[in-house]
């Protein structure tokens, strides 16, 4: 199945594209292609500017415990109380973290100057910046990762606290099996809840894609054709409504 993931909310929305930032950077470190390393500062240029952010660990911290309060009102099972232990030494990391994280980057003249560069209309080009090229040739896989792992490592505790909160809310899905022959449909939502997250799954031969639009009350779902498909037949689907 094809997962399609909607935020029903900003703050679900930053927390899903910092999640996936860090995956983005995870994939270009673990390439072997030298010309990966050039997209891997990109990305981390995209950390620094989401991550870096005072107000985003308070935010953080605040979600964590409103969701170890809710964790105390249930039931007290071995997965609940993995799950509560787990929130809380994910807190104490974020209280131990630097306030602003990758403030000490500000001195770092190789980072700043590449930053200036990806910044420009060509990105980052060794032949513009030998110091570039001569990081390059003289350092070897396991020295890069490295590297990165060193820088990445004062955005560790937001990448932490982000994946555990986000596998929390998936944990919260609730599916239910939809089909449709028109193409796009309107699904109510529980207004009492604070909803979330919307995943539609399709099957991996589908010829559509979903889009979405939503308030309090309701989901649209609409359906784009990625080929000449026509909407003669059923779409079948789960749509799942997660919320913390």
């Amino acid at each position: 199945m094809i997962e399609y993931e909607f935020p029903l909310n900003e703050r679900i929305r930053k927390f899903l594209r910092i999640e996936e930032i860090f995956k983005k950077m995870e994939a270009q470190i673990n390439s072997k292609n030298d010309f990966s390393y050039y997209s891997c500062f990109n990305t981390f240029f995209e950390i620094m500017a989401v991550a870096s952010r005072a107000d985003l660990k308070v935010e953080l911290i605040q979600e964590i415990e409103k969701q170890r309060s809710k964790m105390k009102t249930k039931m007290k099972t071995k997965k609940n109380i993995l799950i509560n232990n787990e929130l809380y030494k994910t807190r104490v990391k974020l209280e131990k973290s630097k306030t602003v994280p990758g403030f000490s980057f500000g001195g770092d003249k190789f980072l700043t100057e590449l930053k200036t560069r990806a910044a420009s209309p060509f990105g980052i080009v060794s032949s513009d910046f030998p110091e570039f090229q001569y990081w390059l040739q003289k350092t070897n896989e396991i020295e890069r990762k490295a590297y990165f792992a060193g820088k990445l490592n004062d955005f560790l505790p937001i990448k932490i606290a982000i994946t555990n909160l986000m596998k929390l809310l998936r944990r919260n899905v609730k599916n239910k099996s939809i089909q449709t022959s028109s193409g796009s449909l309107q699904y109510k939502l529980d207004p009492l809840l604070k909803n979330d997250l919307v995943i539609i799954s399709l099957s991996e031969t589908s010829k559509f894609y979903p889009n979405i639009s939503s308030n309090k009350y309701a989901v649209n779902v609409h359906f784009s054709k990625v080929s000449n498909e026509s909407f003669n037949k059923s779409i079948k689907f789960k749509l799942g409504v997660a919320s913390f």
